[in-house]
């Protein structure tokens, strides 16, 4: 026997979950609910299949191929225009004209007994057999009453509650002769209960109802789907569930991952290749698809997560569904009730209220509160550069794809055949990622140098002295281990302006790039003495001399960072001790939490105490910026090292030349520069310091994040460059880090991240700007309101929903 597997249904009761695929490829224990009408249908001996096809046939087509994976044949039969339920069997005919077949669909889900329903054909002389199910509401059903012997007396089409005469309802799953195709016409829609059926009844024909006990369940609203998972999950239905099954009835998929102590309730799913982090609770009734990643302390309960799904630290989801690729961020909360379509981003802290529906490809803001539904609202992707360059979470936001294409867009950018070095940190996410920054240089004619594992400072030097077109670096975060970004160089070694990153964003969204064919194809070159340049222009700008006249001890903790390719050479030319901790590159020790970081810190402070030594630094995992230590094992904060720093280049440079400062810093560094020393005010940004170095009136620049620039050698962040000149300038003064701490004036300074809704931002800074009219203001970032004893700021971040606020020396808050 042949069976046709209706499967041509759009489910619109069922959206956001079908609004990216049909009805039946809906997954159901992580695979679609037609794969488990397919192994119900072989079960019971029938493996010739013909799949009726209407809505979205390529995503059916493309995954069931000719079935031979699952041992069976499938042949489609596809409708151009819709024929109806018998009109699309009708449509198949030509498969179907020897012998009786089935007929079932492929979204609804059961285990009945099909081969007791064949049995009971055969044993009656009536051309049609409907499998019939008790059910409690059949209000969504066709109705059937039936006599004794089993046939078909009456039956009604969803009826309402004054019509129902039955509990009996039909299932949509038939048994027919080849004869009935004689009574659809071929022409038009045709119906089976409301058509095809009476008309055979009129005729004279028997038509009987076989009463099944198995489980039954129309998968037609969000409802019913999450119903059908806790039946299932309460034995209810024999329905295959991947996975190894504990005895708490917890189902692990191949290759999943649960931290140890993860609280699992019983009646959970856990997929093939999933993670789950640490102090995450997963509540009962919890499917979890393949390749989720859960995050630590989540609270995931009664829900449902498809493939590919990320949900980050802190959130909390209960009786929710989430489709695939949707990122949930840290300490949001979505309650009972809500379904998450496809691809879309819940941004950190939002709260989805119950019942909220949120259709395919949305971008929900950071702190938004969702009360309705939103299906044809776009919150689409604001910017592709945000502070630090392209940034985003490991394969949810900076995917392989994501990198090729802005690598091609800034490629575009370039003249064909340029140069570009291209580097990255030891950590294997930066190495795939790199892989296909390089690829899609090349495939925009540009030729790539590779500097495989180097810091960005070395990038930087090489770019700007090989006279190249630009650079890329790619590195994990600082502040999160599991973001990646991707940092973009002009030729002279800084990173690139805002308007050219808006050109490269104009041409990564319409996908517009150059096409190098194949003879225009970049190379792959491998410089071969990168480090012992960048050494050697090091050297040469802090003197080429030692810098200390009595040699000192120095703890330097290198991070596992590129750093220590560079350091122990130079420390020897700079005639100190060098006390080295983590002092090489490790792929596997890159991933530092937050609590790891300040427990790294404390250790430097407790060497610098034991050895005696002059100072330490801690160098971070890029190799930029430092945190510092004194003699006397005191951690200076971000804004005491600015401080201090300013204050050395001020007491040492003898060419005058003045100081670039984040708009953000102390007022106290105005104190520090005195009258005669220019100090300049500019952005926050990375980029902002490094353009006001390049100023020939300006020698230094500092952030309030561990970051100096020294201009005579690379007007970036470089730790190594940090770590001489600091050496040097305490050796000029003749003063230890300790007493030039001690020297500094007293500051205040107040910081607060407010939360605020990207559509409020310009609101919020057009009142700061009309308070400013009345007071001494500047604008060079933000609104800074300035007083005679202080100032206050208030900046919008680039890439979050918040406003963050600053004050310093006391300012009364506005």
């Amino acid at each position: 026997m042949k069976a046709v597997i209706m499967a041509g249904g759009e489910g619109t009761r069922l959206r956001p979950l079908t609004s990216m695929r049909p009805k039946p490829m809906v997954p159901v224990f992580n695979q679609p609910v037609m794969e488990h009408i397919l192994g119900l249908v072989k079960h019971h001996g029938i493996t010739d299949v013909v799949a009726t096809l209407a809505f979205m046939p390529r995503v059916i087509e493309d995954y069931f191929g000719d079935g031979d994976e699952w041992g069976m044949s499938i042949s489609y039969a596809i409708e151009e225009s819709p024929l109806g339920t018998a009109g699309s069997v009708k449509n198949a005919e030509e498969a179907l004209r020897d012998e009786p077949f089935l007929v079932i669909s492929g979204d609804a889900l059961t285990d009945i007994d099909l081969s007791q329903a064949i049995e009971f054909h055969r044993s009656h002389d009536g051309p049609v057999t409907i499998v019939l199910k008790r059910v409690p509401d059949p209000l969504e059903y066709g109705v059937v009453i039936t006599d004794d012997d089993g046939r078909i007396q009456r039956f009604l089409e969803k009826p309402t509650w004054g019509q129902v005469f039955s509990d009996t309802i039909n299932t949509g799953i038939y048994v027919l002769d080849p004869m009935v195709f004689d009574h659809i016409p071929g022409d038009r829609p045709y119906d089976f209960s409301a058509e095809l059926f009476p008309k055979l009844m009129e005729a004279g024909h028997p038509l009987y109802g076989f009463v099944a006990d198995g489980y039954w369940c129309d998968i037609g609203s969000l409802e019913s789907y999450v119903q059908a998972h806790r039946d299932v999950l309460d034995g209810l239905a024999h329905i295959y569930i991947p996975g190894v099954r504990s005895a708490t009835d917890v189902y692990y998929g191949a290759g999943s991952d649960v931290d140890d102590d993860v609280e699992l309730g019983s009646k959970v799913v856990i997929g093939a290749n999933a993670r789950i982090r640490k102090g995450a609770r997963i509540g009962g009734y919890t499917v979890i698809g393949d390749n989720c990643l859960v995050g630590s302390d989540v609270n995931l309960t009664h829900s449902i997560v498809w493939s590919d799904s990320f949900i980050g630290a802190g959130a909390d989801v209960e009786g929710a569904v989430l489709c695939r690729k949707v990122d949930v961020r840290a300490r949001t909360r979505i309650y009972p009730g809500v379904a998450v379509g496809d691809e879309t981003v819940v941004g950190h802290g939002a709260v989805l209220n119950n019942d909220v529906q949120v259709y395919p490809y949305k971008r929900i803001e950071a702190g938004a509160i969702v009360s309705s539904s939103l299906i044809w609202e776009s919150k689409g992707m604001r910017s592709l550069f945000g502070s630090d360059g392209i940034a985003g979470l490991v394969n949810i936001d900076v995917t392989p794809d994501v990198a090729l294409h802005a690598a091609q867009a800034f490629g575009t950018l370039l003249p064909s055949k340029s140069h570009v070095v291209v580097s990255r940190d030891s950590s294997r996410a930066a190495r795939m990622i790199k892989r296909a920054v390089v690829a899609g240089l090349n495939a925009t004619g540009c030729h790539v140098r590779d500097l495989r594992v180097a810091s960005p400072a070395v990038t930087r030097f090489t770019t700007r002295d090989t006279r190249c077109e630009g650079g890329v670096h790619v590195c994990s975060s600082a502040k999160d281990p599991q973001t990646v970004e991707i940092h973009f160089y002009d030729k002279r070694g800084i990173d690139i302006a805002p308007w050219q990153e808006k050109k490269v964003e104009r041409l990564y969204f319409r996908q517009e790039f150059r096409r190098a064919f194949f003879e225009d194809v970049g190379e792959i070159l491998y410089p071969p003495r990168a480090l012992e340049y960048y050494t050697a222009g090091l050297l040469e700008a802090l003197g080429g001399t030692p810098l200390v006249k009595h040699r000192k001890t120095i703890v330097v903790d290198m991070g596992h960072s590129p750093a220590s390719f560079v350091l122990s050479q130079a420390a020897v030319g700079w005639d100190v001790e060098l006390v080295a901790l983590r002092p090489f590159v490790d792929s596997e020790r890159t991933r530092v939490l937050p609590e790891e970081r300040d427990a790294q810190v404390r250790a430097l402070a407790n060497a610098v105490r034991s050895f005696d030594a002059a100072l330490g630094v801690s160098i971070d995992a890029t190799a930029e910026r430092v945190t510092l230590v004194t003699g006397s094992g005191t951690v200076l904060d971000p804004n005491t090292a600015l401080h201090a720093m300013a204050c050395l280049w001020c007491k040492t440079d003898e060419t005058g030349r003045g100081l670039a400062v984040p708009v953000s810093a102390s007022r106290v560094i105005e104190d520090i520069c005195g009258a005669d020393r220019r100090l300049v005010r500019v952005g926050t940004t990375r980029r902002a310091l490094s353009s006001a170095a390049l100023d020939p009136g300006i020698g230094f620049a500092g952030s309030q994040t561990g970051g100096f620039v020294f201009p005579d050698f690379l007007a970036s962040y470089d730790a190594v460059m940090t770590i001489g000149m600091l050496l040097k300038m305490l050796e000029q003064r003749d003063v230890t880090l300790d007493e030039v701490v001690e020297g500094l004036p007293a500051f205040y300074l107040k910081h607060a991240s407010v939360p605020c809704p990207f559509t409020r931002k310009g609101a919020v800074m057009r009142v700061m700007a009309e308070v400013a009219q009345e007071h001494e203001s500047e604008m060079t970032e933000g609104v800074r309101i300035i007083e005679e004893h202080g100032w206050a700021l208030v900046l919008p971040h680039p890439s979050d929903a918040t406003v963050e606020a600053s004050q310093t020396r006391g300012l009364v808050d506005e």
